[in-house]
């Protein structure tokens, strides 16, 4: 059986990942892309809006003292983030909470371009898309377009999903040479 994509998204970030990586959770919801970053990297930031999603994550993650939490989006990320290794956007919506409150794809991006800029070179980031529920299929289509657009000379941009399951999540993966 196929794994999860949340699985391969993990398995991604983790080739070429050593002690001294620093990585970054863009959407922490429950904490557990944090937690696994954890558990490879010197250090992660973590970063939702919802104070319940980091209250849960701070529980689940109570162990892990390599894990700063940050209350607010994922835009801001550069005032704590000078360089980083590895990061993660898992998308859509945090289950446990408010489904209305949704990531966007013009914020998802906007983020994304910053992070490019403090990637390191050999870094990795990984988009989890959720075409599945109303408003993440145009959200997924519009982050795609855009970064079909990055230059090939410093950057591989793929996608990873089921051609058979068109509601599926799926994974973007940028790496920076």
């Amino acid at each position: 059986m196929l794994k999860k994509v949340v699985d391969i998204a993990h398995d991604i970030l983790l080739e070429g990942m050593d002690e001294q990586s620093i990585a970054v959770d863009f959407t922490c919801g429950g904490g557990h892309d944090s937690l696994f970053l954890s558990q490879h990297a010197l250090y992660v930031h973590s970063y939702d809006i919802q104070k319940e999603a980091l209250d849960d994550a701070k529980k689940l993650c109570h162990q892990a003292k390599n894990i700063s939490f940050h209350h607010k989006s994922h835009l801001y990320f550069d005032e704590d983030v000078e360089r980083f290794d590895r990061g993660i956007f898992n998308l859509g919506y945090y289950p446990k909470g408010d489904r209305s409150i949704t990531t966007q794809a013009h914020e998802v991006l906007e983020a994304i371009k910053k992070a490019l800029d403090k990637l390191n070179h050999g870094g990795k980031i990984v988009i989890v898309c959720y075409p599945g529920f109303e408003g993440g299929k145009l959200e997924a289509e519009q982050i795609e377009k855009a970064l079909a657009g990055l230059e090939s000379k410093w950057y591989d941009v793929y996608r990873f999903g089921l051609l058979n399951r068109h509601q599926a999540p799926y994974l973007i993966g940028i790496e920076k040479h």
